[in-house]
């Protein structure tokens, strides 16, 4: 059986600084890099946020068809590809820029996106930048529809600095979003940069109450992950990437990889056996383990990740 699962989020240019002072583009974005996965995983993936027209764009295009992603048509935009400026700060730490005004990704409204959605949809993924008060007029009322069709909906809360100039609205727009929800991914990062201080596990939880039947997973870099129910909690231990390539597109690769895999064992839902709960939380940590250990996001297939599951070892 194919599952049917739809995306709506950025696809964005990732402008990195080299060590000569050069930028180089990469093609990124945690809704594209979920749709990437997604159809590595074996899913029937739409990706539905507009692309632009320009050059940038182009590419987006093409990248998506190479990796067997089904645009709709007539889903081009005159607004620009989003661009984002990463760099190295004074301490030598990875830092970035976000260009998000007037963008491609965002031009759209509730009805357009409602058109495109695809039939005899299992799931719709969104999260990210699509998470800003701009996009509460467009998710809502296709969320609504799509819970009234029984459509299971997956959020990544992925909070980004400077997105918004007030950044509480955009936390109030995170809030209201994720309360359509049937499961959550949020990191302790994303929990801090939503000004939640406290234990990750407890506020995490605390996320299920404003959800119906939810489920939340939470990330907390090498320390592991954690799948939350109101009557679970299940830990897993992060795999060695072997070798170490870098970190781009990890958490967007262990979500929908893990998602994937709640598809195939009917478990995307709290009332499924914890040993499903727990295999999906496993397997989505070794995908995301073998993203780690190349350069750029390059999500594994299905196959990849049994080949190794048996044989491989948590640290």
């Amino acid at each position: 059986m194919t599952f049917k699962v739809a995306v709506f989020g950025e696809a964005v240019f990732d402008m990195i600084k080299q060590e000569n002072g050069d930028y180089r583009p990469f093609i990124g974005g945690s809704p594209y890099n979920v749709a990437r996965s997604f159809s590595r995983q074996g899913l029937d993936c739409s990706y539905l946020s507009p692309i632009s027209n320009d050059i940038f764009g182009d590419e987006i295009y093409k990248s998506a068809v190479d990796e067997g992603i089904s645009i709709p048509a007539n889903n081009r935009s005159f607004q620009a590809t989003s661009l984002a400026l990463v760099y190295k700060n004074e301490q030598g730490n990875p830092d970035y820029r976000l260009y998000r005004k007037s963008v491609a990704d965002l031009d759209i409204n509730a009805q357009k996106l409602l058109d495109i959605l695809p039939k005899d949809l299992d799931l719709f993924h969104t999260g990210s930048l699509a998470l800003v008060p701009e996009m509460i007029d467009v998710l809502i009322p296709v969320m609504t529809t799509l819970k009234a069709r029984g459509v299971k909906i997956s959020i990544d809360v992925n909070v980004r600095k400077g997105v918004e100039v007030n950044h509480a609205k955009y936390v109030q727009a995170i809030a209201q979003l994720i309360t359509y929800a049937d499961i959550v991914k949020v990191s302790d990062e994303d929990l801090l940069l939503q000004d939640l201080i406290g234990d990750p596990e407890h506020l995490a939880s605390a996320i299920l109450e404003d959800m119906t039947d939810g489920m939340v997973v939470l990330t907390l870099g090498e320390n592991g992950a954690h799948f939350i129910t109101e009557h679970v909690n299940i830990k897993q231990a992060v795999f060695q990437a072997v070798p170490m390539g870098d970190t781009v597109g990890a958490g967007d690769t262990f979500f929908s990889a893990m998602l994937a895999q709640l598809l195939r064992d009917n478990a995307l839902t709290p009332s499924a056996q914890k040993a499903d709960l727990a295999y999906a939380l496993k397997f989505g940590s070794l995908a995301a383990s073998i993203n780690v250990s190349k350069i750029g996001c390059q999500p594994p297939t299905q196959a990849e990740v049994l080949s190794q599951l048996d044989g491989a070892a948590s640290v």
